[in-house]
């Protein structure tokens, strides 16, 4: 029998993946602030990227991945909190002046998606920035999805939609990853695997500047993500 791969094990072989993190924060890094709202931190495979500005508030539900981020930014200006970003308790970092928060695949998880946009909205400080990275193509969906506790794959229109109901306004948006929908498709419907092997995220890793490059000069007409920049009302 298989066992499924635990949510530390994915984040800790996604670690390895230098060039693709720095790909994703790429995608958000002008919009990120100095008060951050860090929603679905895991062991700071992105979090590593801003993890110098003046406050980082990192939530997650996995409290061994907490444990694992703590001990990896010790002695900076990182505080570790069991949340869900859908629960009301959300609301007691409401006073700290968050100007940003940041959801990179995450959404995804969450049942009520709705609900934790309005939560980050209403815990930013007006005018804020919230920042999400989300899996789309619903036809994608496959063992790694399921594995990994999403409710869904987005599409564009579904999550505007979203974005719409908790008054949030979309200020950046565009696919990310296009080459990432044929490696998503073999490893899920070829190989029926629910976690990517380690070579697979070297091989990957090793041609991300290339892909990157290429994404910056032409942004792509889909991707297997979905970067979306929205600001909270003024």
């Amino acid at each position: 029998m298989t066992v499924a791969p635990t949510t530390l094990q994915i984040q800790s072989r996604l670690a390895g993946a230098e060039n693709y993190n720095r790909w994703i924060y790429s995608q958000i890094a002008p919009y990120i602030g100095q008060r951050i709202l860090d929603v679905g931190c895991a062991i700071g495979n992105i979090t590593q990227f801003y993890v110098d500005r003046e406050k980082i508030i990192g939530l997650d539900v996995v409290q061994e991945e907490l444990e694992v981020a703590s001990q990896r930014f010790a002695g900076k200006n990182f505080e570790a909190h069991r949340v869900d970003v859908s629960s009301p308790l959300l609301l007691q970092f409401k006073d700290e002046r968050l100007d940003t928060a940041v959801c990179l695949n995450v959404l995804e998880h969450v049942e009520n998606d709705v609900h934790a946009l309005v939560n980050m909205r209403d815990v930013l400080m007006p005018g804020g920035h919230i920042c999400l990275l989300v899996p789309v193509n619903p036809w994608l969906f496959g063992p790694m999805d399921a594995i990994d506790h999403h409710f869904r794959r987005y599409t564009r229109r579904e999550l505007n939609a979203k974005l719409a109901e908790a008054r949030l306004e979309v200020v950046h948006q565009r696919y990310f990853n296009l080459l990432g929908i044929p490696a998503w498709l073999f490893t899920n419907r070829v190989l029926r695997r629910s976690m990517a092997a380690p070579v697979q995220y070297s091989l990957y890793d090793s041609i991300v500047p290339v892909l990157s490059a290429i994404e910056r000069a032409l942004p792509p007409p889909a991707g297997l993500s979905l970067v979306t920049v929205c600001r909270t009302p003024q």
